[in-house]
């Protein structure tokens, strides 16, 4: 899986038509949920990593903030050009990021980090980005079973499925790169409704993921992993460690 290749996933009009102009579980209320929690000032500088059409950056300046997006397709972002002309978008992966160090106060990669090959070194530039103290927001897919990622890795797909993050795995990631993490909720009933939503309009989840993919996907396959691992949804905040007196 490329990150290109997910990308093509989710231009795809299928995705747009069950998830909305978010394109992802649950939408914008946990985007509000984070920003009710780090109650950021006025004017805050802030980076959507994975800003498809720019649902959230729009939420982020009505909010106060000084807001930006940052996505890898061409097609989402003309999208959100059409839509709103002013939003400032650049066109880059989650992984090198053109911008100058400490300048951020908070950085939201909502359902996209499980979709970047180099999980590690996005952390270490969401560091290197956020001045001491900013808060880094992530909500994304996580197997409440670990013991069935392998299983979720095996399948023929291009998605967020098989970036699937062990919840223990990725606060040691977070911890060895300098964050605190300050909250984690479980929302996996938002996944569950989509899950719902996507088997309603397309018969079943391996039926939309064939559209969407193109992909040879036999419907066992997909039940069985996905009862193995038991994938269900995160909202986390981490605060960027300050350095220490003298």
């Amino acid at each position: 899986m490329t990150q290109a290749d997910v990308c093509r996933v989710y231009e795809q009009e299928s995705m747009r038509q069950v998830l909305g102009d978010t394109l992802r579980p649950g939408g914008l209320a946990l985007t509000v949920r984070a920003l009710d929690f780090c109650a950021l000032p006025a004017g805050a500088k802030v980076l959507d990593v994975g800003c498809g059409a720019g649902a959230t950056v729009q939420l982020l300046r009505d909010h106060g903030c000084w807001a930006g997006g940052l996505d890898l397709s061409a097609v989402l972002l003309q999208s959100g050009r059409q839509g709103s002309p002013r939003l400032p978008f650049v066109q880059a992966d989650g992984v090198r990021l053109p911008l100058v160090d400490g300048q951020l106060d908070a950085i939201l990669a909502e359902c996209s980090l499980s979709i970047l090959a180099e999980v590690e070194t996005a952390l270490a530039e969401f560091n290197r980005l956020l001045r001491p103290g900013g808060y880094l927001i992530i909500s994304d897919i996580y197997a409440r079973n670990p013991a069935g990622l392998a299983a979720l890795r095996e399948l023929p797909l291009d998605s967020c499925l098989k970036g699937a993050f062990n919840r223990p795995e990725l606060a040691a990631q977070l911890a060895g790169d300098g964050f605190e993490l300050v909250m984690w909720e479980d929302h996996s009933e938002v996944l569950k409704h989509l899950a719902g939503q996507l088997a309603m309009t397309h018969g079943s989840l391996a039926e939309f993921w064939r559209k969407g993919t193109g992909s040879s996907l036999d419907a066992w396959d997909v039940q069985l992993a996905m009862a193995r691992a038991k994938p269900g949804y995160f909202l986390l905040i981490a605060r960027k460690g300050r350095p220490a007196d003298g």
